[in-house]
């Protein structure tokens, strides 16, 4: 259970510090949501004019940036990442899987809670956005103390996704949290069954303090 809440800690619960260095434009979500200055808006036509040239929709070059936005959040290279996200939001504003990235890597760097929740909003209002945004988001509530929130969001995850990585495991998570043990065990069965990450011996013992063999 305490490898379970370190994982999590990682990811999400370094918020609410302030970040010490101010980032480049592209390294920030949006390019900082503020009106661009002259050269960088001609980049960024250029930029759009240049995927336009190869044949590819925005679209479909949104949703290319941010899989290579995912690579370089696996190796942590946040700010590589985030301007990856920003390239797919600006092809494409209503991909919803750019805004995941915004919550993910702004949390990462110390962002404020509400902000965190404000790219998860915009993820998760979006039509088609993956499954994971939504255990993200709910992931990031629980560490809010919001446990019914969260619950309510990884409810949506199973309902986008049925095999949605790790919703079930936060599901049996957050009932351990509300000292719900029998819905506890029950997840953590489905979790494992999923093969999603669950910590060594958490379901025996959700299952054991509800009394279910």
């Amino acid at each position: 259970m305490q490898r379970l809440a370190t994982l999590a800690a990682a990811l999400l619960l370094t918020v609410g510090a302030a970040c010490a260095d101010v980032l480049p434009v592209n390294q920030q979500p949006m390019y900082g949501d503020t009106e661009k200055a002259a050269a960088l808006q001609s980049a960024d036509d250029k930029f759009v004019a240049g995927i336009e040239k190869q044949g590819l929709s925005r679209a479909d070059a949104s949703r290319h940036a941010v899989k290579a936005g995912w690579g370089y959040w696996a190796r942590r290279d946040l700010g590589t990442a985030m301007s990856r996200f920003n390239q797919a939001w600006l092809l494409d504003p209503e991909n919803g899987d750019a805004y995941h990235g915004f919550a993910l890597v702004t949390s990462m760097r110390g962002g404020a809670p509400a902000e965190v929740e404000r790219y998860f909003r915009l993820a998760t209002s979006r039509p088609g956005v993956a499954a994971e945004a939504h255990v993200d988001y709910g992931r990031f509530l629980w560490t809010q103390k919001r446990l019914d929130d969260s619950l309510a969001q990884l409810d949506t995850a199973l309902k986008v996704s049925f095999t949605a990585r790790n919703a079930r495991a936060q599901m049996a998570f957050v009932h351990y949290l509300k000292e719900d043990f029998a819905p506890a065990c029950t997840w953590a069965k489905g979790a494992r069954v999923n093969n999603d990450e669950l910590e060594p011996g958490f379901l025996e013992d959700m299952c054991r303090r509800a009394g279910t063999p």
